[in-house]
């Protein structure tokens, strides 16, 4: 049995997660250790996950459902007594996990941090608070103390086990351990100054929220097309969906676009064959959603349209959906419009990509829902008088 299993959260990004079990696979040979992989619905991993060998656990989730609870999904499936943590793909220094692990030999530890940067600092400096380490060393009879946090918010589930940890012990940070982010660099992943031929709209009300970094690793990751990104943080005040879309698309000036909601990760290849929809003719085309809720007529939180399909079917100049439709119901009419030229939005099932199923939009904010409550009627009401023969569900 290895001395020590290392929990592995990977939720994409190809580059960073190669470079994570990179390190891994130079960690020293004592003590010993096993891997357990737990990928959270990554759209972009697949082929880097398949070619794994040797003493590692790949456990696949069908939906994401982040770090904590893969974390607990891997510490159940790992065979030894002290469980590593690692968490945003860092990287572990090759002499890591022995100060780890002497560090919980002592009994009134219960949980050992590595350090971002393996130096203790000078006089008066202090330590990085454990909260803060990308690498949580426990043991594996304090397991209880990972299902307890379970429902804290995203940014505070390592510190709230912090905190369920030092009720048996204490946390410390151990300067040896080096666990540095991957930290990536950003380069250019085509040629500077190539021109772009598909402009990627991304409507948010919070630019830095985690399901819109996702969607944002997704598309680098997964779009081999020379592309630019255009994403409309509209939540100060919230505008709706209409607003934001209309005026990302003016800012188009590539041959092809595509506006997403803020919750869907694209999955490799997925652009090339929209493209060749569109190219075939398609006024509109869309990927298949899988691993969640289809729509087969029109599933629009993720389309594809030309230049000349934003003029052609624009509500108005500068306005491609209505705006008196803010929130609901401009798929619907967009659809309508489509269908009375005979030319419907087309699938394309060899497009896939993964979608959270309007997560803003079951915001738990108490006056943002009543908001979007109450604009939905509205939406509901004026959809109605421009389509009156269109039943809507």
């Amino acid at each position: 049995m290895p001395a020590v299993s290392l929990i592995v959260h990977l939720d994409g990004g190809p580059e960073r997660a190669r470079r994570c079990l990179e390190a891994l696979a130079g960690l020293a040979n004592e003590p010993s250790f096993e891997a357990v992989i737990v990928d959270d619905a990554s759209p972009d991993l697949g082929e880097l996950l398949g070619g794994l060998s040797g003493d590692v656990k790949v456990l696949r989730r069908e939906r994401r459902e982040g770090f904590l609870a893969c974390a607990i999904a891997g510490a159940e499936a790992a065979g030894s007594e002290v469980l590593v943590l690692l968490r945003d793909a860092p990287l572990l220094d090759e002499g890591a996990l022995g100060p780890l692990v002497g560090a919980l030999e002592s009994p009134d530890i219960a949980a050992a941090a590595g350090h971002p940067s393996g130096a203790t600092g000078g006089v008066g400096d202090a330590l990085p608070h454990p909260v803060s380490t990308h690498a949580l060393a426990l043991r594996r009879s304090d397991l209880d103390c990972l299902r307890a946090p379970l429902g804290a918010p995203a940014e505070l589930e390592l510190a709230a086990v912090c905190m369920e940890l030092g009720q048996r012990g204490r946390v410390i940070s151990v300067p040896a351990a080096l666990a540095a982010p991957a930290g990536a660099a950003v380069t250019a992943r085509r040629a500077p100054g190539e021109p772009a031929e598909l402009t990627v709209v991304i409507p948010t009300l919070d630019a830095t929220a985690p399901r819109v970094r996702a969607c944002l690793a997704a598309v680098a990751a997964n779009t081999s097309a020379p592309h630019q990104v255009v994403l409309v943080d509209n939540g100060s005040p919230p505008q709706g969906f209409s607003a934001p879309v209309n005026a990302g698309l003016r800012a188009v000036d590539t041959p092809y676009a595509v506006v997403m909601n803020d919750d869907v990760e694209v999955m490799e290849g997925w652009w090339e064959p929209l493209r060749a929809a569109l190219d075939g003719g398609a006024a509109v085309a869309f990927p298949l959603t899988i691993d969640g809720v289809m729509r087969e007529d029109f599933a629009a939180w993720c389309f594809g349209l030309t230049a000349a399909t934003i003029a052609a079917m624009s509500h108005a100049p500068a306005e491609f959906f209505d705006p008196a439709l803010r929130i609901w119901f401009q798929d619907s009419d967009l659809l309508v419009r489509l269908r009375e030229i005979g030319r419907p939005p087309l699938l394309v099932r060899a497009s896939h990509i993964r979608h959270a199923l309007s997560a803003t939009v079951r915001s738990e904010d108490p006056e943002l829902r009543a908001w979007i409550e109450a604009t939905i009627a509205a939406d509901r009401a004026a959809f109605e008088r421009k389509h009156p023969a269109v039943s809507v569900v």
